[in-house]
């Protein structure tokens, strides 16, 4: 991911200067349509084990649904210190150009200091690639594991960062992976 963060940077520069805003959804019991951005709380020891008991009732058995990782991704990266405020945002440049015309759908987890920075504390601490055929998708999980654990179900790939010290991207991997009966491929 830090290979990355110097386009991220540029790109987060040029939306801000052309001016889109923002999108966010409101912090919710339920899995949200969209994204979530979460406020923050105390990291706390037990983060990953509500992670774990929100999946279990969580998603389609089978199926990754973005709506269950952001639900996921919100309620666990907040509690982290190095993430107050989190937002998902959809930036196709988050993947290598050799993957972009494989790529259905990207959406990657940002970490600010606050609400409202223009630039993230902790960019793509979370990736959401959904893309249009499993070997695709194969091929692209096998390159992130090299330095990032990552979750392969079917043709879509899920990608932890390295960036956010109190929390584990394989537990938090573990969860979402969960949420479809455990059926994805996990790589650390």
């Amino acid at each position: 991911m830090k290979r990355l963060l110097p386009v991220v940077c540029a790109v987060l520069l040029l939306t801000a200067a052309c001016g889109e805003d923002k999108k966010e959804a409101p912090k919710t019991d339920s899995a949200p349509a969209s994204a979530p951005a979460a406020e923050s709380a105390a990291p706390s020891a037990s983060a990953g084990a509500s992670a774990k008991a929100s999946a279990k009732t969580s998603g389609q058995a089978g199926k990754l649904e973005f709506s269950t990782v952001g639900k996921l991704t919100g309620e666990l990266f907040t509690k982290d210190p190095d993430c107050k405020f989190g937002q998902w945002d959809a930036n196709s440049t988050g993947v290598e150009p050799k993957y972009r015309s494989s790529v259905a759908s990207f959406k990657q987890f940002d970490c600010y200091e606050k609400k409202g920075d223009a630039l993230p504390h902790r960019g793509q601490q979370a990736l959401f690639v959904e893309f249009k055929a499993a070997n695709a998708a194969r091929a692209y999980a096998q390159d992130q594991a090299k330095s990032y654990p990552t979750l392969l179900a079917g043709s879509t790939v899920v990608v932890g960062g390295t960036g956010l010290q109190a929390t584990d991207m394989k537990a938090w991997l573990e969860s979402v992976n969960e949420t479809i009966g455990g059926t994805g491929q996990i790589a650390a």
